[in-house]
């Protein structure tokens, strides 16, 4: 029952006893049962965190190939900026790899893919209280809900993976056999992960690209995918062979078979362009330059390993700020921890990484308050990025949960303005991605497939809020015009709120309908 319904039914009780002290007592014992639940629920996580076996339990009969294993990986993040002021801050999270394509159960203490760990039962306003209590079966958890685009609970992560290479980047999956995943766990339903690392490997075990999926404070983000090259300092063949490259399985049942990367130098690098509003004091124009080690290759770890190193360079190619990512000791296998580890996860490093959207914000605010830096105000993304999650309004004609959705209201009159138009034309509506990953095509009927004159244009949805816009200006063509246009923001002066390739094509189709 949601909270909302026990507080009227308490409302309810008092009214209908006409009594005072009776609404008093109940709202009391309301506030106090409210209070209890949730230490109550992490009591009981942590007994079944304790007290369960921690031994692999495949979640598929399916037998599995992968590269690596899982690992827990306490981190320190140390963030310096040099331009255009001198500032630096630390924090200290719990980060975990993970085999894509691997779906197990760690007893209590990690989920890898459990589809029965997915909010799949929630509602638009948000998680059902089902989605809750299943989560709390698990201290960790990580699924492909929320990685790369989001939904799609159906697929796996390897699924998910393989769909975003062969639709958003027109690349064959098959180049990349394995892949390791670095992101921060599921925490009972809460999940912040600023950056998230695939790590791509090819058919001779090396690695060979990357996808960083960026998830700014705004709820936006942004996958890059980057081919990497190897590093200055070549790893020398008798390091090669510290780690056995026999495989191994790594539950009882014999389905879960891994072996050991390949790599051929200490460290691996990659530039890619920005192209998001990462931070209220960076514009969106610049460049990321990384430096990263093999997360698949055990033979590398060592006590205070930098895992990764990321360099934050304007326009002009100058270093603006430099952020490393430091193991705080050896990874831990989940399958070979003690009670004393256990203990130092739940304890010291599980409560960091459900702070850290606070930290984040307390950093801003300190970095604002003491005139370091001038915030700027949010721009809308950038075309290929995915706008935060829209709102009850956004998705509905009406605050009533059965009212339909203004996206496809959008999507049928641009529809019907292509079919009025007497010339062959084709155009390739994208909506806003926080709505939907599809690829629209629309063409009249006067264009045929041998045609060589059809002309194009392409439109796409940039900013969620503009379907709640759109319906308030006079006339389509002018709320078009003026949505296209450059908004002139300080971080980003040619950001808009929807992109359209020929704006001229556009208001001919409009003007027929």
């Amino acid at each position: 029952m949601p909270y909302e319904d026990l507080v009227t039914l308490a409302l309810y009780a008092g009214l209908r006893h006409r009594s005072a002290a009776f609404l008093l007592t109940a709202l009391t014992a309301l506030g106090v049962l409210l209070l209890l639940t949730p230490c109550l629920v992490l009591i009981f996580m942590s007994l079944r965190l304790l007290l369960v076996s921690r031994q692999v339990v495949p979640l598929s009969d399916e037998p599995r190939s992968i590269l690596g294993k899982p690992l827990l990986f306490p981190v320190q993040l140390n963030h310096v900026r040099f331009n255009p002021v001198k500032d630096q801050f630390a924090n200290r999270f719990l980060m975990i790899g993970i085999p894509v394509g691997m779906r197990a159960r760690y007893g209590n203490l990690l989920a890898i893919d459990d589809k029965r760990l997915t909010l799949r039962n929630s509602t638009p306003a948000g998680p059902s209280w089902r989605s809750f209590l299943a989560q709390a079966t698990c201290w960790l958890s990580v699924d492909g809900e929320r990685y790369l685009h989001r939904g799609d609970q159906g697929l796996d992560m390897r699924a998910k993976l393989d769909r975003y290479l062969l639709k958003e980047q027109n690349e064959d999956p098959s180049q990349w056999p394995h892949a390791y995943l670095l992101t921060v766990p599921r925490f009972f339903w809460w999940s912040r992960s600023v950056v998230t690392w695939w790590y791509l490997y090819n058919a001779d075990r090396e690695l060979d690209a990357m996808i960083m999926e960026i998830n700014n404070s705004y709820d936006e983000k942004r996958n890059y995918f980057f081919r990497v090259e190897r590093g200055e300092n070549p790893i020398p063949a008798t390091e090669k062979g510290n780690e056995t490259d026999n495989p191994r399985f790594l539950d009882s049942a014999s389905t879960i078979r891994t072996t050991s990367s390949h790599p051929k130098s200490t460290y691996y690098k990659g530039t890619w362009q920005k192209f998001i509003f990462a931070s209220p004091f960076e514009k969106v124009d610049g460049a990321i330059a990384n430096r990263f080690m093999d997360l698949a290759h055990g033979a590398a770890w060592k006590p205070n390993a930098t895992l990764l190193n990321t360099n934050t360079l304007s326009p002009e190619g100058k270093v603006k700020m430099v952020t490393r990512i430091t193991c705080c000791g050896a990874p831990l296998d989940p399958a070979q921890m003690g009670f004393t580890d256990l203990a130092r996860i739940a304890l010291r490093w599980t409560l960091p990484g459900v702070l850290t959207t606070p930290y984040i914000v307390l950093e801003a605010l300190r970095i604002r308050w003491k005139g370091l830096m001038k915030m700027m105000d949010k721009t809308p993304v950038r075309s290929g990025s995915i706008g935060r999650h829209p709102t009850r309004a956004e998705r509905q004609a009406s605050p009533r949960a059965c009212a339909p959705q203004l996206e496809p209201f959008f999507r049928a009159y641009l529809a019907l303005c292509v079919s009025s138009s007497p010339d062959p034309v084709e155009l390739t509506y994208i909506p806003c991605r926080a709505f939907s990953d599809e690829t629209i095509h629309m063409r009249s009927a006067s264009c045929t497939f041998k045609s060589t004159s059809v002309r194009t244009v392409t439109v796409e949805v940039l900013d969620p809020p503009f379907y709640t816009r759109i319906v308030n200006y006079s006339t389509s063509w002018e709320g078009l015009s003026t949505e296209m246009r450059a908004t002139g923001q300080e971080a980003d002066t040619v950001s808009q709120n929807i992109a359209v390739s020929d704006p001229a094509l556009l208001q001919k189709i409009v003007s027929s309908s």
